[in-house]
């Protein structure tokens, strides 16, 4: 788990990692190992990609269901947000500015 003590200190990893272009962030989501891109979301038909691209898994807009409990890589439901959370620590922690930890689905790897 990584913790950012600031958006901008998440925002400074996520260039880091993948360029200025938000488009091509990658997430990958806790409960079923998903990984997906801000554009994977865009293709999707989500309203507002990159805000739900680290909270959610792109399942939720592909048909997927609940995750079987195995990180089998082909998206689920899950959301960061919803009545159970995320309830392990594969995750990241985002500080906002009034100082409030906020769970947020891990960048992908690169490469």
């Amino acid at each position: 788990m990584a913790r950012y003590n600031s958006i901008s200190d998440w925002r400074a990893e996520g260039e880091r990692r993948f360029g200025k272009d938000v488009k091509n962030w990658k997430f990958r989501c806790p409960m079923c190992g998903h990984i997906a891109s801000v554009q994977d979301f865009i293709d999707a038909g989500a309203k507002d990609p990159a805000n739900c691209a680290y909270v959610e898994c792109l399942g939720r807009y592909t048909g997927k269901g609940t995750p079987r409990g195995q990180k089998d890589g082909r998206g689920c439901n899950w959301a960061a947000y919803g009545f159970f959370g995320i309830p392990n620590d594969d995750h990241d922690v985002v500080v906002n500015a009034q100082g409030v930890p906020i769970d947020v689905y891990s960048f992908a790897e690169v490469g």
